[in-house]
């Protein structure tokens, strides 16, 4: 049996595959290939894809193809930018539990009537991810097979992407809780209720959105939150999988110490993308509390002020684990100082680093003679944030006070992460 080998995959490769089911024998003789399926890695040990099942995520350590399958890793040849990583991986998160169409996939190889809907299968998913950041990898991205993606004259294969692994090591990941597979079963659940309300929600963003222009059904979909186990899949993972929030635990747990290492330095050297992904779905809740006070919302920020909590423990568990192991001293990844907004230190930094947005924000301050207004338009109310994720400039002043409207702006027209400053 084979896995990935994650000490080469980067954020953003496209991992190709088959089975030796019938359904990708059919699939892979009707497109003359190897191979029959496709999914993109969004971090450490996690890849999504698009499946009967719907688009969700999966841990990387229960994937495993027996020898007979192949299994190619491609990569962007000019590489990635930090920007178009971003855009990748927002994309496909986005379309979290959006329903498969076999229709649709099927037209990508006999062709016909071709007007593409929202809903996903495996190729679209991956094509429409790298056109979402500007990068066209086959002809079509809405209708395209994963042969087409596999024959794209800007991709190029990863070498020893793929490692062998024992039957030991699938037994004891077999014995591990699946937190992946739990959230699959809840965000379906929670999605099959949002559509006995409107047919045309896929995901749920379409919820967020619903909500907002329907806010008399608060009620039922905070209900519905609590029904489907959506907001409680983290208490399993914090019960089942403890040994990754505590350090006597983790020693004692019945991994190989090569796998408990290759997990502790992924996840410390993932550029804090989990902890991004949760500390910005808490800030855009937190607006939606106020502009608008529905429960739901509510029963989200909560959600996601504890996830960013849990993911905090974890990093802090594993550099606890690594030190002990090799007695090494860990310092953080791109650590930075993080002044307050509009400070005297906050200013003299930023003078330093970029005096065209120290000037103008000065003269706003100035105009509007009061410190706690936006960094950029000078509106209130504000709130301060701190720029997140990969792709930051070496020396970036990383933080900043805006009001609600600037934080949409800059989160959705510029792909920013800008998580709460606390």
């Amino acid at each position: 049996m084979r896995k990935l080998n994650e000490a080469v995959l980067q954020v953003g490769d496209i991992i190709l595959t088959t089975t030796t089911d019938v359904v990708s024998k059919g699939i892979r003789k009707v497109t003359k290939s190897d191979i029959s399926h496709a999914l993109v890695y969004v971090e450490s040990h996690s890849v999504i894809d698009a499946t009967g099942d719907g688009v969700h995520s999966r841990n990387t350590q229960r994937l495993y193809w027996e020898d007979a399958c192949a299994v190619h890793v491609l990569r962007l040849i000019e590489e990635l930018s930090a920007p178009q990583t971003r855009s990748i991986v927002n994309y496909v998160r986005g379309k979290i539990g959006t329903r498969y169409s076999k229709t649709e996939a099927a037209r990508s190889v006999i062709g016909g009537k071709r007007h593409p809907n929202r809903r996903q299968f495996c190729s679209r998913l991956v094509s429409q991810a790298y056109a979402s950041a500007g990068i066209n990898l086959v002809e079509s991205p809405d209708y395209c097979t994963p042969e087409q993606l596999k024959s794209s004259p800007r991709l190029r294969a990863v070498h020893d992407a793929v490692q062998n692994i024992d039957n030991e090591e699938i037994k004891i990941w077999q014995g591990i809780h699946d937190t992946p597979q739990s959230m699959r079963d809840a965000t379906n659940a929670l999605l099959s209720g949002a559509r006995i309300k409107n047919a045309e929600i896929e995901n749920i963003s379409d919820i967020d959105h619903h909500l907002q222009m329907t806010p008399s059904d608060d009620l039922y979909f905070s209900d519905l939150y609590e029904r489907s186990g959506y907001l409680n899949v983290w208490v399993a993972e914090y019960e089942k999988n403890r040994w990754q929030y505590d350090l006597k635990a983790m020693i004692d747990a019945p991994l190989t110490n090569e796998s408990k290492r290759q997990y502790c330095e992924n996840l410390l050297g993932d550029d804090e993308e989990g902890l991004v992904r949760f500390e910005v779905n808490r800030a855009g809740y937190t607006l939606l509390v106020e502009e608008f006070p529905l429960e739901t919302f509510h029963l989200l920020k909560t959600l996601y002020k504890k996830l960013v909590e849990m993911h905090v423990k974890r990093r802090q568990t594993a550099a606890q684990w690594l030190s002990h192991q090799y007695s090494t001293e860990l310092t953080a990844k791109n650590s930075a100082v993080l002044f307050t907004p509009h400070t005297s230190e906050w200013f003299t930094a930023l003078a330093a680093w970029n005096p065209q947005q120290a000037a103008h924000t000065r003269s706003i301050l100035q105009e509007s003679k009061n410190h706690y207004v936006c960094s950029v338009c000078g509106d209130e109310p504000t709130r301060d944030y701190r720029l997140v994720g990969p792709g930051i400039p070496h020396g970036a002043i990383c933080t900043l006070r805006l009001c609600n409207d600037c934080w949409r702006i800059r989160a959705s027209m510029y792909g920013e992460s800008l998580a709460l400053l606390t």
